[in-house]
C-alpha cells in the first residue's frame, strides 16, 4: 500500500524520466537532464574502446560526469556536527543519502561542541583545518560562541518553491542575506536603573562594508539581477544609515552589472507577500533579516525546506533553519529536506557538482512524483520515509 501511495508514476521508460526531470523552468532542475545524460555517457564509453583519458576529461568539462566511485574525484574532508534535539535524525538522513550517492566526502565528526560552558577547541580546529562544515540545529545561546570564534559574519538563506509542493503565494526564488555579528543581535544589554532596560544596536563601518562586499560578490557570482536592502534609516538614522551608506558605496561600483534598490523594512515585507516573484536578493541587518527569512521560508512552504549557510573569511558552515525542537526529537517526524538541500550547496562549493545535482534532482522528484510529505506540510510521512524516497530515486538513476 505504501509503495502504491507514495510513488505515483513508477512505470516510466528512461526517456520519460529524462523528459520529466528536465521539464522545469528553474535552472537547477534542468541539471536533472545532465544526470540522466551521465548514465548515457557511461554506456557510450563502454561501447567506444578508444575513449581515452583525454576524452573522459573532455566529457567532464562538457557536463557528462561519472557519479560512481571510480570517477577519480579527490576526497574532501568536511567537519560534521550533529547539534541538538532533532540534529541526530537530520545528520543520519544526510549520511544515508551521501552513502547511497557515493559522495567522496570524509566526515571529521565533532561529537561535543561545548565543554564546561566554552566552545570545544576541537570544533574550531576542525573548521579552521577543513574550511567547510555542516551542522544540525544548535541552541542560539551556544551558537553565539561559534559565531564569534569562527568569525561568522553573514547568514545566507535560499528560498525557492519546490515544484510539486503548492504555495498559496505564488512563485518565489530569492536569497536573503543578513548580518550575524552586529545590529540588534550584538547582544549588548544592561539595566540603566531598576525598571529601565537598554539594548544597544551596534553598526560599524567595517562590518557594514564587509556585508556589502559579500552581497554583491554573491549576486554577481550567481547571476542574480537585483539587490534590495531593507532598512529603517528614516528612524535609526545613524545605525541603519551607516549600513545603508555601505550598501550604496558598493552598489556604485556595480551599476551596470546588477540593479540596486532601497526599501523600508515594512515595505520590503509587504512586497515579499504581495509580489514574491519580484524579489531576488534581499539584504539587511541581523533582526530585520531574521524576519525576512521567516517570511520567505513560510512562502516557500516552511523552514524545513530552506537550505542555508554561514559565511566567514575562514570558511563556510552549512545548516538548516530548523531549531533543535527537542519535543519531537527521536520521534522520526522532522523534515530532512532543508538539510539535504544545504548539503547540495556544500557540494557545489567543494566542486562536486555532479553529486550535488544527483541529490537535488532526487529531492525534487520526491515532491514532484510522490505524495510523501511530513506533518508540517500536511502529510503523515516520517523523516525516514522522505530519506528512503530520496535514496530510491538516486539508486534508480544509477541503473
Amino acid at each position: 500500500m505504501c509503495s502504491v501511495r507514495c510513488f505515483r508514476q513508477v512505470s516510466r521508460t528512461s526517456k520519460q524520466l529524462l523528459r520529466l526531470c528536465s521539464n522545469k523552468g528553474c535552472k537547477e532542475s534542468k541539471k536533472c537532464a545532465e544526470l540522466k545524460a551521465a548514465g548515457t555517457c557511461k554506456d557510450s564509453i563502454k561501447k567506444d574502446e578508444k575513449c581515452n583519458k583525454d576524452d573522459l576529461e573532455k566529457k567532464e568539462k562538457d557536463g557528462c560526469k561519472d557519479n560512481g566511485k571510480g570517477d577519480g574525484k579527490e576526497r574532501k574532508k568536511v567537519t560534521l556536527l550533529e547539534g541538538d534535539g532533532v540534529g541526530c535524525e537530520l545528520i543520519s538522513a544526510l549520511k544515508q543519502v551521501f552513502q547511497v550517492t557515493d559522495v567522496p566526502v570524509d566526515w571529521d565528526i565533532v561529537d561535543c561542541y561545548m565543554e564546561n560552558g566554552k566552545l570545544n577547541p576541537r570544533l574550531l580546529e576542525s573548521l579552521q583545518r577543513n574550511k567547510v562544515g555542516i551542522k544540525g540545529p544548535i541552541d542560539n545561546r551556544d551558537l553565539k560562541h561559534l559565531w564569534k570564534a569562527f568569525g561568522l559574519y553573514a547568514y545566507v538563506t535560499l528560498c525557492r518553491n519546490l515544484e510539486g509542493h503548492k504555495s498559496r503565494y505564488g512563485a518565489l526564488d530569492c536569497v536573503v542575506i543578513r548580518d550575524v555579528m552586529e545590529g540588534e543581535y550584538s547582544g549588548i544589554e544592561h539595566s540603566v536603573v531598576p525598571g529601565i532596560l537598554q539594548s544597544i544596536k551596534v553598526s560599524t563601518s567595517a562590518g557594514s562594508d564587509r556585508i556589502a562586499r559579500y552581497v554583491f560578490q554573491y549576486a554577481l557570482k550567481h547571476k542574480r539581477k537585483k539587490i534590495t536592502v531593507a532598512h529603517k534609516a528614516n528612524i535609526m538614522k545613524l545605525t541603519d544609515g551607516n549600513f545603508l551608506s555601505s550598501m550604496r558605496t558598493e552598489a556604485h561600483k556595480h551599476l551596470e552589472k546588477v540593479k540596486f534598490e532601497e526599501r523600508y523594512m515594512d515595505t520590503t515585507c509587504l512586497n515579499l507577500v504581495m509580489q514574491p516573484d519580484q524579489n531576488d536578493v534581499l539584504v539587511s541587518s541581523s533582526m530585520y533579516g531574521d524576519v525576512l527569512v521567516v517570511m520567505a521560508s513560510s512562502i516557500m512552504g516552511g523552514k524545513a525546506l530552506c537550505p542555508s549557510f554561514y559565511v566567514s573569511k575562514k570558511g563556510l558552515l552549512y545548516d538548516t533553519l530548523l531549531k533543535p525542537t527537542r519535543d519531537i526529537a527521536g520521534m522520526n517526524l522532522i523534515n530532512p529536506t532543508g538539510m539535504l538541500l544545504s548539503a547540495t550547496l556544500m557540494l557545489k562549493h567543494l566542486k562536486l557538482d555532479s553529486y550535488a545535482d544527483t541529490i537535488r534532482c532526487a529531492v525534487e522528484r520526491v515532491y514532484k512524483e510522490t505524495d510523501i510529505r511530513t506533518t508540517e506540510l500536511g502529510g503523515s510521512s516520517k523523516c525516514s520515509e522522505v530519506t528512503d524516497a530520496v535514496c530510491k530515486f538516486i539508486s534508480e538513476g544509477k541503473k
